[in-house]
């Protein structure tokens, strides 16, 4: 910082809340002219920043003047509850999940949800020429807002997206085995093999698809994925919409690690 001062010296002010990554590194004096050089530690976290006030004196009265420093941090990857908890800041947050609903197919205001919970997105940068519908998996970067008390991301920027095709099982069991190539298909479950992890059977007209686990969304590991079936009480007779990739098993398609997008029960 270079300061013209007038008065006995200059005294710098450092916020309790900087000083574990914020130091002054040297003060040189000549005359009037003051330089100030501060040393800011690595951040390996969010961006920070701080505002920092110089006070000089005459010998009757104190002056002061401040100045903002910030500095740019990693950014954080975070699952959405993680991101919903965090405090309101300039941090950068990387998201990535199922868009559930569009609200502004100009703007892109959205629905974004993974395994932990859903969260708003208040626009992305250039929505409407990235062709995003419902059910597509995107990664997105941006900061922990909110409107009225309520958490939302601001100033969204796509990093990439997995483009979801909407399916019929008859349609699924024709397409080759993929790790890479997600669907989105509704049907009615016959069968529940496993609560824990969620594997069933879904049957649409005459056609008919295991499931080997229906997790509670994207990202989810471990334990993670357990529980969905109890927790949002899904049975048979249910009609389930999931999104998974096609692979098979001993010769016998199926569906790989589904992720829950929503379901109707039985009537």
């Amino acid at each position: 910082a270079y300061l013209t001062c007038k008065g006995q010296g200059a005294s710098v002010d450092i916020p309790e809340d900087a000083k574990s990554w914020l130091s002054i590194s040297s003060v040189e004096s000549a005359g009037e002219e003051v330089v100030v050089k501060f040393k800011a530690a690595a951040n390996a976290g969010g961006d920070r920043g701080t505002t920092i006030i110089f006070r000089t004196t005459d010998g009757k009265k104190e002056y002061t003047t401040e100045t903002t420093l910030s500095q740019t941090g990693a950014i954080v990857d975070a699952s959405v509850a993680e991101f919903l908890a965090a405090a309101v800041s300039d941090t950068q947050y990387r998201l990535t999940g199922v868009i559930t609903k569009i609200d502004n197919s100009t703007y892109g205001n959205l629905y974004l949800r993974d395994f932990s919970g859903e969260t708003y997105v208040y626009g992305i940068d250039g929505f409407r020429e990235k062709n995003l519908k419902v059910g597509d998996i995107i990664t997105i970067v941006g900061k922990r807002a909110e409107y009225k008390g309520t958490p939302q991301v601001g100033g969204a920027v796509l990093e990439s997206v997995i483009p979801v095709t909407v399916s019929t099982i008859a349609e699924v069991l024709t397409k080759p085995d993929s790790d890479h190539d997600y669907y989105m298909l509704t049907g009615e479950i016959t069968s529940i093999t496993s609560k824990d992890y969620g594997n069933l059977y879904l049957k649409d007209g005459d056609s008919e698809i295991y499931v080997y686990g229906c997790y509670p969304g994207y990202g989810a590991t471990g334990d993670d994925r357990k529980g969905l079936i109890e927790a949002k009480g899904i049975k048979v007779g249910d009609h389930l919409t999931v999104i998974a990739k096609k692979s098979s098993y001993k010769g016998t398609a199926q569906l790989a690690n589904g992720i829950y997008f929503s379901h109707e029960s039985a009537k």
